[in-house]
């Protein structure tokens, strides 16, 4: 009986254990980023985001892997993160936005002198208006803040 107890002491233990070593992301809930890049970017017609999302035109934003060359290493900032700019950017449809969400990923080998922290939004699908759009858009500078 008591050898019993201590067997299941002794697995609570471990188990208690091995929960601890599992690594965790180390996410910032909220953060600011100063004078990044913004681009645009299009994609092929019905393929899906690096986060298994449908893109939606000029509200997904791709951001730098965590780990260049690594496209496996996940984000620098998690799926569904919320950028708002401090810039308020116009765009084809007409409407004035600042406010994008993390989807894709952009620049798997940051090899395009971009910032850090820089976000790429989806103009809509290569091939058609919106790359010719998406080309007029040109690099830009802002500051944001995540949520």
């Amino acid at each position: 009986m008591k050898n019993k107890k201590v067997m299941k002491l002794v697995s609570v233990c471990l188990g208690f254990i091995f929960l601890l070593s599992i690594p965790f992301p180390s996410y910032t809930s909220a953060a600011t980023y100063t004078n990044q890049d913004v681009t645009a970017y299009t994609g092929i017609s019905g393929r899906k985001t690096y986060h298994g999302t449908v893109p939606r035109r000029y509200i997904t934003a791709a951001v730098h892997p965590a780990v260049c060359y690594k496209s496996t290493s996940g984000t620098v900032l998690k799926k569904g993160t919320i950028i708002t700019s401090n810039t308020k950017f116009s765009f084809p449809d007409g409407k004035v936005r600042n406010t994008f969400t993390v989807e894709d990923m952009g620049d798997v080998k940051c090899d395009r002198g971009l910032s850090r922290y820089f976000f790429d939004i989806y103009f809509g699908v290569s091939g058609t208006a919106d790359e010719k759009n998406a080309g007029k858009f040109e690099e830009k500078k802002t500051t944001y803040t995540t949520k």
